[in-house]
């Protein structure tokens, strides 16, 4: 899904976003030209940050940012497409349903680490652990975001064990360091000295446990045991028998899902999906998604249904 650019300040006045814009919920954020209301809970529920900005008893002697429109509290590190789609993780009805792009996961784990959205940042590494994204993008998005290394073991073997080297576009996108790691261990994995001081350029002559424990030596990493977890001992990675190793098991497997209060949410915020919404280049105004008008909530606590009253933004 294509994310086109919001229209600068100077050209389109200040809108009310199409999808969260909640007239129910209780904190008004302007990010660049579209004004958003959401449910400050998901906001302060795991981020200082935002406990912080929105703290009441900070500004005793007037209406704190946030509570209004005329005074609404500013984030002016986000776009309002990477805050969008942030606010989707939250308001996705779908509660285990996500469906994004790696451009679009990248955001929101941009904002999830910029936050202090740990559950957040989590999810988004599910997530991306279960895309099939190349090799060099997937070094790319996790040396970008630090996120943990060990999970790029396979990446780099795959990126050392294949016939061809790296690319020029491959090496600006792994940076020099890494391209040189990678280099070093294709060169290390290869034939031994034939005696004129080369290599084989093709034949990797080291597999499993040595060439992880190779990998690991060169990319400083700790040596990995099957369930994921680090080894603290010598510097050889077990066998794995399907050569693959399930790094992401070890991530915890509860996403953020939004309250189960009836009422919560306005037909707007449940239109979300499991999509995250987009800008329509061609107009200011975010496309509103076609829904059923009649959207419900379930209530965890019992087996009844509340139904949630049409908003009309």
């Amino acid at each position: 899904m294509s994310i086109p650019s919001t229209p600068s300040s100077i050209a389109v006045p200040v809108t009310r976003h199409k999808v969260y814009f909640i007239h129910e919920a209780d904190v008004t954020i302007r990010v660049e030209n579209y004004m958003f209301r959401v449910h400050r809970y998901f906001l302060e529920r795991e981020s200082a940050y935002f406990r912080l900005r929105l703290d009441k008893s900070a500004h005793p002697a007037r209406d704190p940012p946030g509570s209004s429109e005329s005074n609404p509290l500013v984030l002016n590190e986000a776009t309002s497409n990477a805050f969008a789609c942030f606010l989707w993780v939250f308001y996705n009805r779908k509660y285990s349903v996500y469906h994004a792009t790696p451009e679009e996961w990248s955001m929101i784990l941009d904002l999830a680490q910029r936050w202090g959205f740990k559950e957040v940042e989590q999810l988004c590494i599910r997530e991306l652990q279960n895309m099939p994204l190349s090799a060099v993008d997937r070094i790319h998005i996790y040396q970008r975001y630090k996120l943990d290394e060990t999970l790029l073991v396979d990446s780099f073997e795959e990126l050392t064990t294949r016939t061809e080297s790296i690319g020029v576009e491959e090496g600006m996108k792994l940076g020099l360091r890494t391209s040189l790691q990678i280099a070093q261990a294709r060169e290390m994995s290869r034939g031994p000295d034939t005696g004129g001081g080369l290599r084989s350029p093709s034949v990797v002559q080291v597999g499993g446990a040595d060439l992880r424990g190779l990998i690991s030596h060169i990319f400083d990493l700790p040596p990995i045991h099957t369930n994921g977890a680090a080894d603290a001992g010598p510097f050889t990675a077990p066998v794995n028998h399907s050569d693959k190793i399930d790094r992401a098991s070890a991530l915890s497997a509860t996403a953020p899902t939004t309250p189960s209060k009836p009422g919560a949410l306005s037909q707007s915020a449940s239109t979300s999906e499991e999509h995250p919404p987009t800008n329509d280049i061609s107009n200011p105004r975010v496309q509103p998604q076609t829904v059923s008008r009649t959207p419900r909530m379930r209530n965890h606590s019992s087996t009844s249904w509340w139904p949630i009253s049409s908003v009309d933004l």
